[in-house]
């Protein structure tokens, strides 16, 4: 399959999933954390789509590996944010939890996919 555009690519369209999913997840967290964790877990849903689009949207190599690695970095926040809320008790079941790192562990091998090709390609 070719990649035209953004919406065609993989690591996008599966970080897009998790954004959404970290919004309706958080959505019934505790008015307590509405500026702290629950923001913070949807900002940096949110960076790993973004940066993985504004690293797409680069024209040179360099520019897009470091959005695709900041793109990283959110998703690794996004995982710790998880393992935080289950540990307060904001997300009740562990299937709930590891239904979202499953997610994250598949957002990162794409995104792990692209650096990899980018790196490749820097090689030739």
């Amino acid at each position: 399959m070719s990649i035209n555009k953004l919406e065609d690519l993989e690591a996008w369209q599966e970080a897009r999933k998790l954004c959404k999913g970290i919004y309706i997840l958080t959505e019934n967290y505790p008015k307590s954390e509405e500026y702290n964790l629950r923001k913070h877990m949807r900002e940096s849903a949110r960076g790993t789509a973004s940066n993985i689009g504004e690293g797409f949207g680069r024209y040179f190599f360099k520019e897009k590996l470091k959005f695709y690695g900041i793109a990283r970095g959110c998703l690794y926040e996004v995982k710790s944010d998880l393992y935080i809320s289950f540990d307060a008790g904001y997300i009740k079941k562990e299937e709930i939890l590891q239904k979202f790192i499953n997610q994250v562990d598949k957002v990162e091998a794409k995104i792990n996919g692209l650096i990899n090709s980018i790196n490749k390609q820097m090689r030739k």
